[in-house]
């Protein structure tokens, strides 16, 4: 077990099987090349990219899954230009809360490959042309109050056809 002291976290412990590797380190950061990821409890959709050099340095990540044909080139392309194999790839983005409007917004410009076998990852830049480093995400509120009424809808779909099945 791997102890860290000092995060924002406090003392947290994860298991040596858990570091994640970048050999190059990140855009900014070409000195920090081993990270944890910390997720928080109930499923959050933010994680933390914690390092283990620097014990206050995390980066709020999540997974990429959720855009649409991101990233672009395809991730086989884009783990053979790092370097990385290209099977079994897990694809992250930091994300920061933009100041003035308070929503979450994704770095797309540069995403974060994980190599989920090897824990070995890259961080690639993308054509800027076509991606940003502050793609704001749907208000979460909103995004929520939408995913509850189409809830709502279904169940409300699953009682008629429960009725009509029934006879009723």
């Amino acid at each position: 077990m791997i102890r860290i002291e000092g995060t924002k976290f406090g003392a947290v412990e994860v298991d040596e099987t858990a570091v994640i590797r970048f050999p190059n380190g990140l855009v900014g950061f070409p000195a920090e090349t081993e990270f944890v990821l910390l997720e928080r409890s109930g499923g959050k959709l933010v994680g933390y990219l914690q390092s283990l050099r620097t014990p206050g340095l995390a980066f709020p990540v999540m997974d990429a899954a959720q855009f649409d044909g991101y990233p672009e080139p395809s991730l086989s392309e884009l783990a053979s230009g790092a370097g990385l194999p290209t099977d079994d790839l897990a694809v992250l983005v930091i994300v920061s809360v933009n100041p003035q409007t308070k929503l979450l917004q994704a770095n797309l410009l540069a995403p974060l490959l994980v190599h989920v076998a090897s824990r070995t990852a890259a961080q690639c830049v993308l054509d800027p042309q076509r991606f940003s480093a502050t793609h704001t995400l749907a208000d979460p509120i909103a995004l929520a109050k939408a995913r509850m009424e189409a809830a709502k809808a279904r169940l409300a779909e699953g009682d008629a056809a429960a009725k009509v099945a029934a006879g009723a």
